[in-house]
């Protein structure tokens, strides 16, 4: 008897759930298109609904894969000659709203834009631009590239880069960059932690900056580079055979291995925060 008047009292509650799931099923919706387009095709992807993955296609076409989960949400795509532009509207702003999965021609100048969702780049080797507010960004597996990124907060992350320019910029992110060798690399950010991990090659130049964030970087000790680490004030360590920090607090300079012949070069810069090196 007890059983059944809690199973009564039950009832209506799952009948809610199942109601609400059964609007959510209703209201996803999968439209697809493709476009076919000519070498170094540019695409312009806008979604601030939720989050823009890119990958790459294996022939000359722009396969676009958009999601809605709201009746509210509509995409609006168009081709003008070899440039597409593909973007969500919604009547009811908010995130996870809209989902687009774009495969593109490796060779593609993409652009992405959003508020907050996530944006995703890998296996290109056409010039990117990301832009996002609190979004986080991941951009990896590319080569002989432009790529410009840029977040309000949203943190970045870059993996395995090769032979590219790098300018990424964030007021408050962190930013990661885990084997990016062999390119000439711009970070700034405002009060975010700057991470460098792996073999930066012998003809690199990094210049990593954060005014009040630390700075961790973490080179094989076989690789050769030349260091130099700037700071406002404080004593910098010129060993760095292991793991040490600088405190910056005094304006110094450090050159580790100056005037190497085919050594990558990196730059170091923070104003409040602190240096660690490492050479594993």
């Amino acid at each position: 008897m007890n059983r059944e008047r809690r199973l009564g009292r039950i009832t209506p509650g799952l009948a809610v759930v199942v109601s609400f799931l059964g609007q959510i099923a209703a209201a996803q919706k999968t439209e697809e298109f493709t476009y076919k387009v000519a070498p170094k095709a540019v695409v312009s992807i806008t979604n601030n609904y939720g989050p823009i993955a890119v990958k790459p296609s294996r022939n000359r076409q722009v396969v676009v894969t958009a999601v809605s989960h709201s009746d509210a949400v509509s995409f609006h795509n168009e081709q003008h000659g070899n440039r597409i532009e593909l973007g969500s509207r919604s009547l009811t702003p908010a995130n996870r709203l809209a989902e687009y999965t774009v495969l593109v021609p490796s060779d593609s100048r993409v652009a992405l834009h959003s508020l907050d969702g996530a944006l995703r780049a890998e296996g290109l080797n056409g010039d990117l631009m990301l832009k996002a507010t609190t979004a986080s960004v991941e951009v990896r597996d590319i080569s002989d590239a432009h790529i410009h990124v840029k977040t309000l907060s949203g943190p970045i992350t870059l993996t395995a880069i090769r032979n590219s320019h790098l300018d990424v910029r964030s007021v408050s992110g962190n930013v990661g960059l885990r084997n990016v060798k062999g390119s000439s690399v711009e970070v700034n950010s405002g009060s975010g932690r700057i991470i460098y991990d792996g073999d930066p090659g012998t003809s690199g130049e990094y210049l990593l900056t954060s005014h009040s964030g630390d700075l961790d970087v973490s080179i094989p000790a076989k690789a050769s580079v030349e260091i130099e680490a700037r700071s406002l004030k404080g004593e910098l360590d010129p060993g760095f055979t292991s793991s040490d920090t600088i405190r910056a607090t005094r304006q110094k300079d450090l050159l580790m291995q100056p005037g190497i012949v085919n050594a990558s070069r990196f730059v170091l810069r923070s104003f409040k925060g602190k240096i660690h090196m490492k050479r594993p």
